[in-house]
């Protein structure tokens, strides 16, 4: 069997293409991760049209990557993704502009942590909700635990459109936190990649639909602080994916499906030279 055929046998593997002439494989990979990231987060529905905004940190570098201001999710592709520096200078060339209030409120944690590499922000409906009330997060469900001591809180202070709130924001996020409840606004979560990111997003929103429900009924089943840290000790460990192929067995077969409904996520093929290509430890994909 050659490399070709065992790379399609297995079920964490789609073919993407290799990166375009005069660009590194590091960047062509944080583009093609952070494209599938977008589609996804599309697929699930959390989309404001063109609003929001998602942030991948190019490794090695304090460059990101950010979508084009105007272009739907589902349109994003890898090539469409625009490289800005942390002073929100436009590093690759486009027609398309740069959200500012994504620019303000992303550089200011890929500035201040550096373990946060991929930042996600929606207006989600159901986690919007709880940004809208008066009552912090309260871990409700398994999923749900991974928030406790996690999650920060940031005042709505008006559209984000310069660094006055760069501090607040940062104090809010510290040194711990990767979720932060922007107060009438929307939610942020962060994670070492986009699998995280998105899972903790993923997760959150499904916690707050519980908790939501669970304080309309006015009876709610707490969870007890030593098993929610427990939780989320496993969570963040790696036990409660115990057993999986990967850390994160959703984000391979999310990529699955969104390659399997529209494969234009991750641009053109370019060459016809096959290679094995693996992202942060949590899929592999054949580039061609």
């Amino acid at each position: 069997m050659n490399a070709y055929t065992q790379v399609m046998s297995d079920r964490f593997e789609v073919v993407v293409p290799s990166a375009p002439e005069g660009m590194d494989s590091v960047e062509w990979e944080a583009r093609l991760e952070l494209a599938a990231c977008y589609r996804i987060v599309a697929c699930y529905g959390w989309t404001s049209v063109v609003y929001n905004h998602i942030t991948l940190r190019i490794p090695g570098t304090s460059h990101f990557l950010i979508n084009p201001f105007g272009m739907r999710y589902e349109e994003i592709r890898a090539s469409d993704l625009i490289r800005i520096d942390i002073e929100g200078n436009p590093v690759s060339q486009s027609e398309w502009p740069v959200n500012q209030a994504g620019y303000v409120i992303h550089s200011v944690v890929h500035s201040c942590r550096d373990d946060l590499h991929c930042v996600l922000h929606t207006h989600e409906p159901i986690s919007q909700s709880i940004c809208a009330l008066d009552h912090e997060v309260i871990p409700l469900t398994q999923e749900g635990c991974q928030f406790f001591e996690r999650v920060g809180y940031h005042n709505y202070e008006g559209i984000v459109l310069d660094g006055s709130e760069g501090p607040l924001i940062a104090k809010a996020l510290g040194e711990k936190n990767h979720t932060l409840v922007l107060k009438n606004h929307g939610l942020l979560t962060a994670g070492e990649n986009c699998a995280w990111a998105l899972t903790r997003h993923q997760a959150f929103i499904r916690n707050a639909e519980v908790q939501l429900k669970a304080m309309a009924a006015g009876q709610i089943n707490y969870i007890r602080e030593d098993v929610m840290i427990k939780t989320r000790e496993q969570f963040e460990g790696g036990a409660a994916q115990a057993g999986a192929k990967v850390r994160h067995p959703e984000w391979p077969a999310l990529v699955r499906l969104i390659d399997r409904s529209d494969p234009s996520w991750k641009h053109q093929i370019l060459s016809d030279v096959c290679c094995l290509w693996r992202v942060r430890s949590d899929y592999y994909l054949m580039v061609v």
